[in-house]
């Protein structure tokens, strides 16, 4: 069984998702809040599974909650349950922790399905928000590729025969001996191509690497 914290200003709203936790039998409520600074204090001292939270409480409102509920959670789940308008706060929820955004007019719809994905270790987000997020991610990974495309006349010769080799999957000490160089000068090399080619990371510069094959 994995236990819920509610956390909400309203005893409507409470005892109303506490009802639909019902129909949920994978869950046990572990307790409810009427403002953040109680419901911290209780995920303190229960260490619950999954908490269920308005942005808009008493004694706190808007991301700053969710902030806060996210670094008392650490790694454990969190849903916030909002009227606040997923196309504004939704990616931003999700990108300072949270596992979930339900708007309150689908709850009675999307309750159960949404707690059950996250304490499945997933993120839940209504097909209207996760097209917005996936729209983001394919634009930003298409800008990043056009950078990187960009780059590449600025390389060396040596830097080009480097990512070709990464390109055919070899490793660092694969390259310095093909090349005759130190494992060192091959690391500098490497993070010289992630600098022109404006890449964030090595696991970007060989993704990269790999498409230009």
């Amino acid at each position: 069984m994995h236990t819920v914290l509610i956390i909400d200003d309203h005893d409507i709203v409470r005892f109303g998702l506490e009802a639909m936790l019902l129909r949920c039998p994978q869950v046990t409520l572990a307790g409810s809040a009427d403002c953040l600074q109680a419901g911290l204090a209780q995920i303190e001292r229960m260490r619950p599974d999954l908490v269920i939270s308005d942005m808009g409480l008493g004694d706190a409102a808007g991301l700053d909650t969710v902030r806060a509920l996210a670094q008392a959670q650490e790694s454990r789940g969190l849903l916030i349950v909002t009227m606040q308008d997923e196309m504004l706060y939704g990616e931003q929820a999700l990108a300072l922790g949270a596992g979930g955004y339900l708007m309150k007019h689908s709850v009675q719809a999307n309750l159960v399905a949404a707690v059950v994905t996250i304490l499945h270790g997933g993120t839940w987000a209504s097909p209207r928000l996760n097209a917005k997020l996936v729209d983001r991610h394919l634009r930003r990974n298409t800008a990043g590729r056009q950078r990187a495309e960009e780059g590449l006349s600025s390389l060396s010769a040596r830097e080009l025969q480097v990512l070709e080799l990464l390109r055919t999957g070899k490793t660092t000490k694969e390259i310095a001996m093909l090349l005759e160089l130190s494992a060192r000068t091959v690391d500098i090399h490497r993070a010289n191509l992630k600098k022109k080619l404006k890449l964030r990371s090595g696991a970007e510069l060989i993704a990269f690497a790999s498409r230009r094959g």
